[in-house]
């Protein structure tokens, strides 16, 4: 009477216990259970044994077992997803805190609001230890006050870039700082850009734009 007892605490535990939350739906968590009791039944069915009859001690001993083994395995299961939900912003293969505040600036850029963008980038590199998510926020940051026509600026933001080592945003950053002196009406600077923009990129997309510039100041 005990262990039937036992068994029931322990099939209520296993199943209502868990039914709130479907991610922790047994069958979902492991579903070689389910393949497990679809096979545990069909050889029961095809050796006769009758599972409204009488239940022997052995058999009743391998059934808690088996709910005692899948009970261990959900409390396995629930210890590793709790485990997953405190881990910290900056722990391995969890998404920065800053990184999501660089994909919602992004996401204003593209909107049209760039001093809203220009918020949330300045957030980021104050508080981002990545050097290259640094640096890319510094460039949206220089695009986005260029966007706004507050080329000087622009030309600060970008400047500090190109002074880095880093390829990152490199070509966009040059005819940006080019178009910007340009706009200013510094046409030295201007023409000192846009000559450096076709030595690094010849062939690029705004190579054109260069030497039309290029060639309507000589």
């Amino acid at each position: 009477m005990k262990f039937l007892c036992f068994v029931c605490s322990l099939t209520c535990f296993a199943t209502l216990g868990f039914s709130q939350d479907p991610m922790l739906d047994m069958n979902m968590l492991f579903p070689e259970r389910s393949v497990r009791q679809d096979s545990v039944l069909i050889n029961l069915q095809s050796s006769g044994t009758d599972m409204g009859g009488a239940v022997s001690l052995a058999e009743l001993q391998k059934r808690i077992e088996r709910l005692e083994e899948e009970v261990r395995l959900l409390k396995r299961a629930l210890e590793e997803r709790q485990q997953v939900t405190e881990k910290k912003p900056d722990d391995p293969g969890f998404p920065l805190i800053e990184q999501q505040l660089y994909a919602r600036a992004l996401r204003y850029f593209t909107a049209g609001d760039y001093g809203k963008a220009s918020e949330l980038l300045r957030q980021v590199r104050e508080n981002t230890q990545e050097k290259e998510l640094n640096l890319s926020a510094l460039y949206w940051l220089g695009e986005c006050a260029f966007r706004q026509n507050n080329y000087n600026e622009a030309v600060v933001l970008l400047q500090e870039l190109l002074s880095e080592e880093s390829k990152i945003f490199r070509e966009n950053a040059l005819i940006l700082v080019a178009i910007s002196f340009r706009n200013l009406g510094k046409q030295a600077e201007s023409e000192r850009y846009f000559q450096a923009y076709l030595e690094a990129y010849p062939d690029s997309k705004y190579s054109a734009l260069a030497r039309r510039e290029l060639k309507k100041n000589q």
